[in-house]
């Protein structure tokens, strides 16, 4: 029984510890998320400048064909 409640204890701890430092890896990500879109941007803006006329334009979504 000792040893039970040992590996209850153990998980018990290592849940509350990734309860608590999960928050803070999510907002992490979230500043490098914001960052890489940032630079994802700044590179478009490049590419528009640098030969814009050589980047095709964005074809339109594909519709399902219906019967008349």
């Amino acid at each position: 029984m000792d040893g039970a409640k040992a590996l209850l204890t153990l998980f018990a701890l290592g849940i509350s510890l990734v309860w608590i430092l999960v928050p803070f890896a999510i907002f992490a990500v979230r500043n490098l998320l914001r960052d890489v879109l940032v630079e994802q941007r700044r590179t478009n803006e490049l590419l528009e400048h640098i030969g814009g006329y050589r980047i095709p334009k964005p074809q339109p979504e594909p519709t399902v064909w219906r019967a008349p």
